[in-house]
């Protein structure tokens, strides 16, 4: 089932397109400027007109119901045999992919499956649309980022994200962690491969002053260090200079 994206006040991301045909319902998914919903047609659904409606929305941050018509399908008879082969093709089909692909230069994420390639090395910006998170207060993770990160701004909180040289290909989660509420899984992204030469950028420390500081301190101890050692090295040859002149102690008696 295909319908233009806002279109319909009801048709968006995540609406549920229901029928007593159906073996499920489907999801409405965002294709670019088109949504898409896949739902099967039960096996054992009998022939006839089935009417076919836009259920409520899946998605947390999208209040109220959505209950009307929104067409018809018809079912054909079928006879035992067909019936089986029905069911040994449902089971052998795989599942429905659950990404979302949204028009080139929509912020991220549009959804929590709009899954944005990055190769490994790069960067994405990830803003917050929906979620409402107030300054500093949102700290965002994934195995695939270089290091947590913390959104900030006024109406619109965004940052930065890094992705790992070394992250393997694949799709990764983000978790939104806010302060006083339970994290929950907010993005996704996927991994490919590492432009040639890439390298990580500063440690995780050095981003927040802390390596900055560390470096300042192990400098400063090393000059302290080997400050101490020439004064002692000074110390020792004044030592022996005075053992070795004449009249003073340790060294040779005047005859």
């Amino acid at each position: 089932m295909t319908t233009e994206a806002m279109r319909s006040g009801d048709a968006f991301s995540g609406v549920r397109v229901t029928s007593p045909a159906f073996a499920a319902d489907g999801t409405f998914r965002r294709d670019d400027n088109l949504l898409k919903a896949v739902a099967t047609i039960s096996c054992t659904a009998e022939p006839g007109s089935y009417e076919v409606r836009f259920g409520s929305s899946l998605s947390e941050d999208i209040g109220g119901n959505i209950d009307r018509l929104w067409g018809t399908v018809s079912v054909a008879p079928a006879d035992a045999s067909q019936r089986a082969e029905c069911e040994r093709q449902v089971a052998a089909r795989s599942p429905e992919s659950m990404e979302e692909r949204y028009p080139a230069g929509s912020q991220w994420p549009a959804s929590p499956w709009d899954v944005r390639s990055v190769p490994a090395g790069g960067e994405l910006e990830a803003k917050d649309g929906l979620a409402m998170g107030n300054d500093g207060m949102v700290e965002l993770s994934s195995p695939g980022f270089t290091r947590p990160v913390v959104m900030h701004g006024d109406k619109l909180v965004s940052a930065t994200v890094r992705i790992r040289c070394d992250a393997q290909p694949g799709v990764y989660v983000v978790r939104w962690s806010e302060k006083g509420k339970p994290a929950k899984e907010w993005a996704r992204y996927r991994v490919t491969p590492a432009v040639a030469d890439c390298h990580d950028a500063a440690s995780p420390d050095g981003a927040n002053g802390v390596g900055t500081w560390r470096t300042w301190a192990y400098g400063t101890v090393c000059v302290l260090t080997a400050g101490a050692l020439a004064a002692g090295l000074w110390r020792l040859r004044r030592l022996r200079r005075s053992a070795d002149e004449p009249g003073r102690g340790g060294g040779r008696s005047a005859r």
